[in-house]
């Protein structure tokens, strides 16, 4: 069973340009959005019978009459934070006036993820794999997820930011601190957008590989793996994996 990595950080240098030339930042800016992904977890301590009961968004792509057991699931939180660093320095010929710009602005995407198996899965070799490598599939989907976004979210910051400027100045000293509020409050807004935009892609995403067309596929792979009477009379909902 193996796991993959990710792609290394999106990183940018931005030249931190002012519109008064009293304001000139001494370094460009540095915008650094990095990927991070904790090992795969493998939980294998349900049985198949209280798989059923475990709630998902998986949209079930079985026909409404038909019914379809959970196998096995994969799950990750994916967080976004990170720090937005400022400096600042006097606004030379002004009298109690400073200029205060963006520094560096670092930014990560935290997943971790885990796979759930029933013990039955689990416990007989060709399903444990069949099962196992389609909910990797998921894993694979956020990760490629987040390192694009790793680029999207880099660039993004790099043009919005330099339409509102990367140095603020020459501003009044008392006006300093709501000023900066708002330079790190801007940074939040377009990384809060962009993961809204990141969570709706990551569901179309992770649906495409929910499809009924793989459904089938992983079960004609172990054809003497069969699930029991009961499990199937309960009414199992959905097929090898959820979110």
């Amino acid at each position: 069973m193996m796991d993959f990595g990710l792609l290394p950080a999106a990183s940018l240098l931005v030249l931190a340009a002012s519109g008064d030339p009293v304001c000139r930042a001494p370094k460009p800016t540095e915008i650094s959005v990095a990927p991070v992904s904790t090992k795969v977890q493998l939980h294998t301590d349900k049985s198949l019978a209280e798989l059923q009961g475990v709630e998902t968004a998986t949209i079930n792509p079985h026909s409404f009459g038909g019914v379809s057991v959970m196998q096995g699931y994969a799950q990750a939180s994916i967080k976004a934070g990170g720090e937005t660093k400022l400096d600042y320095a006097p606004a030379e010929g002004y009298r109690d006036a400073i200029c205060i710009w963006y520094d560096k602005i670092t930014i990560r995407f935290d997943v971790d993820p885990s796979i759930h198996l029933a013990k039955e899965v689990y416990k007989d070799r060709c399903m444990r794999k069949a099962v196992y490598d389609h909910e990797m599939k998921h894993v694979m989907t956020d990760r490629k997820l987040i390192n694009q976004y790793s680029n999207i979210v880099a660039r993004k910051l790099s043009d919005q930011l330099r339409q509102r400027g990367f140095v603020v100045g020459p501003i009044p000293i008392d006006q300093a601190e709501g000023v900066a509020a708002r330079m790190q409050q801007t940074v939040g807004q377009i990384l809060e957008l962009e993961f809204k935009r990141f969570e709706l892609d990551r569901a179309e995403a992770q649906g495409r590989v929910d499809s009924l067309e793989e459904y089938q596929r992983v079960s004609k792979l172990c054809p003497l793996f069969k699930v029991p009477d009961d499990v199937i009379q309960s009414g199992g909902r959905n097929a090898y994996r959820g979110r």
